[in-house]
């Protein structure tokens, strides 16, 4: 038999070997119950001891915190653009072994940089956070909890963020949208009258999205640094880190290099089985119309 037993509904957690009658074991037994290993292991799932077969938080000398869980370390930050801010941090401790999940707060005001919750039960050290389209300085914090137990918050980091510039929308009579640029389709092909296959309007966007992204940095002699290393990550592991590293990745290169053209609304990246899926919804800037463009990376 198990050293303890947990009881789901009322949150306390028994010693089998000290068994007493008020603890109604054999009642437990018959409903869903949780078997941990150790005291320490059922406070740091939430669970308090029971007063009969345990005592108190004082009698076993722990505190009903729960082990201590470090803070996060190293936080660091940068304004993407459009609303979006990236932020990464250190952890001293196993992550996943310990079961660790961050929660991320920031605030317009240093003196309550808890006011609000922008990303919770993050599994990865790095967040990519929207919804700052006005911009000014923001303070952001981090705290590492595990089960109901919550760690120190990390040091306080202050960004300045730029606010994002509404687009600028022709009025009637004013010479309406300007016209939809035309280039080279993606893929190149020769098209029925034995010339260059061209394309325009979001048909030719999405081939420029398409190509920037499938496009590995070095393969373009006069600019180098053009591209993503999406085709590399087939030979990462997929999990909830590939997938973060892949969302800020592909946001950077967009508004970097088709700036211009798409104001970035979102990029989604799931991981679905051996597949990355990778969702992008971003807004033409020549009509303010909103677009999504969806691409599966398979991964072995």
């Amino acid at each position: 038999m198990p050293p303890y037993l947990g009881n789901l509904k009322s949150n306390e957690f028994h010693d089998l070997a000290n068994e007493k009658a008020q603890c109604q074991i054999a009642e437990i037994l018959t409903k869903k119950s949780f078997v941990p290993d150790t005291v320490e292991q059922a406070i740091a799932e939430g669970f308090e001891p029971c007063f009969f077969c345990i005592g108190t938080f004082a009698d076993l000398g722990l505190s009903p915190f729960g082990p201590a869980i470090a803070s996060p370390a190293d936080l660091a930050g940068e304004d993407q653009g459009g609303g979006v801010v990236f932020l990464e941090w250190t952890y001293a401790a196993d992550i996943t072994a310990q079961k660790i999940a961050f929660d991320v707060f920031s605030s317009p005001d240093p003196l309550d940089p808890f006011r609000t919750l922008r990303a919770g039960n993050i599994k990865t050290p790095l967040a990519l956070l929207a919804g700052f389209e006005e911009g000014g300085h923001h303070y952001f914090t981090v705290i590492a909890r595990r089960g109901s137990s919550y760690s120190l918050p990390s040091k306080i980091l202050a960004l300045s963020i730029q606010p994002v510039q509404s687009p600028v929308v022709t009025p009637p009579g004013g010479g309406g949208p300007p016209a939809p640029p035309s280039g080279l389709g993606f893929p190149f092909q020769i098209d029925g009258t034995g010339g260059v296959y061209a394309q325009g309007g979001d048909p030719l966007l999405r081939g420029k999205i398409l190509q920037l992204l499938l496009t590995s940095p070095g393969e373009r002699v006069n600019l180098p640094e053009y591209g993503t290393r999406l085709r590399d990550l087939v030979f990462d592991p997929n999990n909830d880190i590939l997938a973060a590293t892949t969302e800020f990745m592909v946001n950077r290169a967009l508004q970097r290099f088709l700036g211009d053209e798409i104001q970035v609304d979102r990029v989604g990246v799931q991981s679905e089985e051996n597949t990355l899926q990778v969702e992008i919804v971003y807004v033409r800037k020549a009509d303010l119309r909103m677009e999504r463009l969806r691409i599966g990376l398979p991964i072995p």
